[in-house]
């Protein structure tokens, strides 16, 4: 394993523990989680994946990554390294905070175990997770789960301190806590309750992600950071650990608590490009690949960045002429993959705020430009 730099820890005030995630904070916070909070560690390889490069030129592209609050980015095509940029601090060796992106990583790994047949996606996720089973996730199956068809009561807005993601901050200690919060995420997560018939409507939820972490753990009786560790990241060919948030009782944050590097980061779509294998590894089965890449059952997911998309097993797929399929995570963080021209790109930032469909349009303008 290769030891990391360590910054020098930092305490957060209490007003920052509120504040790290939003700009001006999350500039220096981004790059810095396990400085601060409790992690674990994803173990890397033995047998490190070396990337070729044939580095071309782009500083005319420099001014819109200030634009876009960009701390680093990748451009990798027909697998050779094209163009490498780090910001802000950034370094090749510096571990960044994925948020969402995470979801994506999940998404592989349930299709390792579907393919394995250790979980039927048809099934529900109480049958598996009978934890579950007084909430509102007992009757969803678990690809309702994976493609954000649950009809749970839930808001996925950030900056609402009465919204229920707000809730999964403070359980998972992303926040200062209030008095009455449950003890930890599995405590949280069966008190979600049902809203309407699932499989109807797409609902981005957060919770869906940690919920089939917990389902992961229960059927293959491991830790979900060693599911990850020796599923994913070593067979990936990983150079360095990346970690993961953990709460105060020892759950995950599987939503989007994962900080790596961006080379590391770049092997999942490498992987994907690839058919599911790298390194003669296969990660990926063909059957998953093909239902992902084919899109979900509801379209228009987000109708003002790429109207007429999708979202399955935890990715999106776009409907542009090159049927992109990416990862994204609020305040920028991106893996972006066009089949067509075989491009890769990975991009970490620490725009001030969560979301904005601005800010949004912008990357998918500047991918498709850097993929062309």
């Amino acid at each position: 394993m290769i030891a990391f730099p360590k910054n020098p820890p930092r305490q957060l005030s209490q007003e920052e523990w509120d504040l790290w995630q939003e700009g001006p904070l999350n500039r220096w916070a981004l790059q810095r989680v396990a400085d601060f909070m409790p992690t674990d560690e994803i173990l890397p390889s033995l047998n490190p994946h070396v990337w070729p490069e044939a580095l071309i030129e782009k500083d005319e592209i420099l001014e819109e990554l200030l634009d876009l609050y960009t701390d680093g980015l990748l451009v990798i095509r027909h697998g050779q390294i094209v163009y490498e940029k780090y910001l802000n601090g950034m370094t090749r060796e510096t571990r960044h905070l994925l948020q969402s992106v995470s979801k994506s990583i999940l998404g592989i790994l349930v299709g390792q175990f579907i393919a394995d047949g250790l979980i039927d996606p048809t099934k529900n996720v109480g049958h598996y997770l009978p934890q579950m089973n007084a909430s509102g996730y007992s009757d969803a199956t678990v690809q309702n789960a994976l493609d954000m068809c649950v009809g749970v009561k839930f808001s996925e807005e950030y900056h609402d301190p009465n919204s229920e993601i707000q809730v999964i901050d403070r359980v998972a200690g992303w926040r200062s806590g209030n008095d009455d919060d449950p003890a930890g995420i599995r405590a949280f997560l069966p008190m979600i309750r049902k809203e309407r018939q699932h499989g109807l409507q797409f609902q981005y939820c957060s919770a869906n992600t940690d919920v089939l972490a917990w389902l992961l753990e229960e059927v293959a009786g491991q830790p979900y950071v060693e599911l990850l560790s020796e599923r994913i990241w070593k067979p990936l060919g990983a150079t360095y650990s990346a970690n993961m948030t953990m709460d105060d009782y020892g759950s995950p944050l599987a939503n989007g608590g994962i900080s790596t590097t961006l080379r590391d980061l770049a092997l999942v779509g490498q992987m994907i490009l690839n058919g599911g294998v790298m390194d003669d590894h296969q990660i990926a089965t063909p059957e998953w690949l093909l239902d992902t890449l084919g899109g979900g059952p509801i379209l228009d997911t987000m109708p003002e960045v790429h109207p007429g998309g999708s979202y399955r097993n935890q990715f999106w797929i776009t409907n542009g002429a090159h049927k992109e399929i990416y990862c994204a995570g609020i305040y920028g963080q991106y893996i972006w993959i066009d089949p067509v021209t075989k491009t890769i790109i990975v991009k970490f930032s620490s725009i001030p705020i969560a979301t904005s469909v601005e800010h949004s349009i912008k990357h998918v303008k500047l991918f498709r430009a850097l993929s062309s």
